[in-house]
């Protein structure tokens, strides 16, 4: 039965207009006892999550919903046990990549966990972006797309379920657009950045591309957190084995693996 009503609360959520789907979503958080709260901004278009003192922006009402049920601290949490962040030691200005930033939950991770680190984030996607400025206020936060190569490319959408890449995935886009792309090797010398604590790669199947135009930095980034999934173009190919041979190359060590039929990530760090 609780699958049942699951489900059809689900169903709701889904066809239900924004603010409707957020107030039938705010009763079952009471029901559930919990202090969550979403609304919808109707101005900005987006939707918003509050949870104590915390408070999230994102767009896409199926997905964020569903991703924030818990509460942002539950979906910040879970998300770094994922990549095995609780293995870092972080201290006072350490800088943090952030490639395919979505949200930016890895920054609020770090609000939560009261880390002064520099947090520096990439997300090509417009509204993904629009809401990453919001939720990472004071930060350096770059709509541009990490990649091997200086330019322009073609980026195609799918926020809804979070597949936007500079490759088409199985799952086909909603829209495709021009963004601007550049090597890590180009960002780092360019803005003088002299030693990275963590490189957070999740580019939906561009890691491959993204790692060789870091290659002349690499010696400069301590820990890298990476997820290699079945998410690379119309084959739904996997990328760890690129990754972990390519990191292994230039002097990084596995320390940390998890993967279910969503993801596969894992934390490398440098010898």
């Amino acid at each position: 039965m609780k699958k049942i009503i699951y489900y059809l609360l689900q169903a709701f959520i889904f066809v239900l207009p924004p603010k409707l789907a957020c107030m039938l979503n705010n009763l079952r958080q009471k029901i559930h006892k919990r202090n969550i709260i979403f609304s919808y901004d109707k101005n900005k278009k987006l939707f918003k999550v509050k949870e104590d003192n915390l408070s999230m922006y994102f767009y896409g009402k199926f997905r964020g919903i569903n991703s924030y049920s818990y509460g942002i601290k539950y979906r910040v949490n879970e998300l770094s046990k994922t990549y095995g962040l609780e293995l870092i030691k972080f201290n006072k200005d350490d800088i943090i990549l952030d490639c395919g930033a979505n949200f930016g939950d890895l920054y609020t991770w770090t609000k939560l966990n009261k880390l002064k680190t520099q947090y520096i984030s990439f997300e090509p996607s417009p509204k993904e972006f629009e809401c990453l400025q919001l939720n990472c206020v004071g930060q350096i936060n770059n709509q541009i797309a990490l990649s091997n190569e200086d330019g322009e490319n073609i980026f195609y959408i799918r926020s809804e379920s979070a597949d936007s890449s500079l490759i088409e995935s199985s799952g086909g886009y909603n829209k495709k657009i021009k963004i601007k792309t550049i090597t890590l090797n180009n960002y780092v010398k360019t803005n003088n950045i002299k030693k990275i604590k963590l490189f957070k790669l999740e580019a939906e199947g561009s890691e491959p591309e993204i790692l060789e135009g870091s290659k002349e930095i690499l010696n400069l980034i301590e820990f890298v957190a990476v997820d290699g999934g079945p998410e690379r173009g119309v084959k739904s190919e996997t990328t760890i084995d690129f990754i972990t041979s390519f990191l292994e190359k230039n002097n990084f060590k596995r320390i940390f693996f998890k993967s279910n039929n969503l993801f596969i990530r894992a934390l490398f760090k440098r010898s």
